[in-house]
């Protein structure tokens, strides 16, 4: 797997092809990560760019790292003398619609996500930091600190939405809103200080993990508008999946024990259900690297995710970035916060069915993704579901459930 990844990226003004720019490399391997590429070819052509969508990707399954081609639309007509204008055979493929294409990945998409964002904020320069065929995130630097804005897939939550919802339980616990498109599925948050947590003290830790356990515990789950994703469907789901593209990507002695596993589902969801926690809001991507700090204030960013489920799911996606000594600290700070506000509930009886069912509940994602993205942008998570099912299947084997 190739750490360095080398770009080409295909010039357009509108949907006119210009030319190709030599390739460079990108001090980011990650794909969806843009910041460094559209920095670089602002300079070098001397107008602003944005990246639309990923167009090829040379290494599969790992969304980072090799040559990527990226389809990039300019401002203005760039410096002449850079591009090669070969005329390109496929342009007129790469630019034709496509019905599960994302609306930044459009032909003016993100401009129209930067001139909504300016309306509120006012003139500032943008900076894309981000695109895939998940979200496109945009920063901007403002006199009072900076804001974000974000769209999203219209699959996933909205991030302003579900924002809204956390505040009236915590209104520090995220980032601040300052505007949403309901309907173009646009969100513009204020910028959260600090850095990320990617390695948290136990304080922050125990402030995090306590304060969401207490927005969890009390926020009116019929009020949501994001994905269900209730245990008690996983079975069902996941024969589905095994009788669908994940079927031929699993060998045939993974495949039988996630059919069998299938059958042992109830059981491990009735467990779960016996430790009395109700299903409520989820984040769905509970790790530090979602948390911001500043020393003095702790916020959780990235909710588009977001689902109703089972809450145990985020603890074990948290302890999943955790060294063992946090881990148990993590697991008992969340017991303890779930005794407090249910006295009568075992919190850590759902533990050992959540590390089956998360993995399960990941594969469903991962599936819902590769249904409703375009074919170019499907390498992001080809796979993935299988992984994931393999993932449950080793870990319901360790459990002595199969």
């Amino acid at each position: 797997m190739s750490e360095t990844k080398t770009v080409e990226a295909l010039v357009s003004l509108g949907d006119r092809y210009l030319g190709r720019v030599p390739a460079f490399e990108a001090d980011r391997p990650w794909w969806a990560e843009i910041e460094a590429t559209t920095a670089y070819l602002d300079q070098l052509l001397g107008v602003q760019t944005l990246v639309l969508r990923l167009i090829h990707a040379d290494e599969a399954q790992t969304r980072r790292g090799g040559r990527v081609v990226y389809h990039v639309q300019a401002a203005a007509e760039p410096r002449p003398g850079v591009l090669d204008p070969t005329p390109l055979p496929e342009w007129a493929e790469i630019v034709k619609p496509h019905p599960f294409r994302a609306s930044w990945a459009e032909v003016d998409g993100p401009r129209r996500l930067i001139e909504w964002a300016q309306e509120i904020v006012g003139p500032s320069r943008p900076a894309q930091v981000k695109t895939w065929n998940l979200s496109c995130l945009i920063r901007f630097s403002t006199p009072d600190g900076g804001a974000w804005a974000k769209a999203n897939s219209p699959f996933c939550s909205i991030d302003a939405d579900v924002i809204r919802h956390v505040q009236q339980y915590d209104a520090q616990l995220a980032p601040g809103v300052l505007g949403m498109d309901a309907e173009r599925r646009w969100s513009l948050l204020e910028h959260a200080p600090g850095v990320d947590c990617w390695e948290p003290d136990d304080e922050t830790l125990r402030d995090v993990v306590g304060r969401w356990v207490t927005v969890q515990a009390t926020i009116d789950p019929a009020a949501l508008r994001t994905p269900r994703m209730l245990p008690q469907s996983v079975a069902a789901e996941v024969a589905e999946l095994l009788d669908g593209e994940a079927c031929s990507q699993l060998p045939a002695d993974v495949l039988a024990k996630a059919r069998r596993l299938v059958d042992v589902l109830p059981g491990l969801v009735a467990t779960l259900e016996s430790s009395g926690l109700p299903n409520t809001l989820v984040h769905g991507d509970f790790h530090p690297g979602n948390w911001r700090s500043d020393g003095t204030t702790r916020r959780i960013v990235d909710w588009a995710d977001s689902y109703l489920g089972h809450p145990a799911t985020d603890l074990h996606r948290l302890c999943g970035y955790l060294p063992p000594a946090q881990r148990e600290l993590a697991r008992s700070t969340w017991i303890a916060a779930w005794r407090k506000h249910l006295p009568a509930s075992d919190p850590a009886r759902g533990l050992p069915p959540i590390a089956v069912v998360s993995r399960l509940l990941g594969a469903i994602t991962y599936q819902r993704f590769l249904d409703n993205i375009e074919p170019d942008e499907r390498i992001y998570h080809e796979g993935d579901p299988a992984h994931e099912i393999t993932g449950a299947v080793d870990t319901a084997t360790e459990l002595g459930l199969l």
